[in-house]
């Protein structure tokens, strides 16, 4: 069980060359990708847990969204935080949260949705995309 990242500690990366190459790195090790990234608009928070083969339990997913929100309203409701867009999508294997202005704001809210994305009690095991014929996942 892991108890989560420091907002220091949050992996984040600068360009799309290095994302893409720690991206391959974690399927290749089937581990969660987890980190902030950087776009011209400012940073967002990534998470997928797919190389892995793993994803959110219903209750921790539920809970991680509740969390998130409250996360975001705080911060929305402080001014001296600057926040383009706070909008998030939290799903079973792939989630994200973004847009902000500033890269130590992505990281406070990457290590409070790290706390639940990368503790390993709240995985199941990832299920096919409906339709599936049960193959392996697509990777990115």
């Amino acid at each position: 069980m892991t108890e989560g990242y420091e907002p220091a500690e949050v992996p984040c990366y600068e360009d799309q060359a290095t994302r893409d190459a720690e991206y391959e790195r974690a399927e290749r090790e089937r581990t969660p990708f987890f980190a902030v990234e950087r776009y011209e608009e400012g940073y967002a928070v990534t998470y997928d847990l797919l190389p892995a083969g793993s994803e959110l339990s219903r209750p921790a997913r539920k809970e991680l969204d509740e969390r998130l929100t409250r996360e975001l309203e705080d911060l929305v409701g402080d001014p001296s935080i600057p926040t383009r867009e706070a909008s998030k999508s939290v799903g079973a294997s792939l989630g994200s949260i973004s847009l902000f202005g500033r890269e130590e704001t992505a990281r406070r809210v990457a290590a409070v949705a790290s706390r639940f994305v990368l503790d390993e009690s709240n995985w199941v095991e990832a299920t096919p995309p409906e339709g599936s014929a049960g193959g392996q996942f697509r990777e990115n």
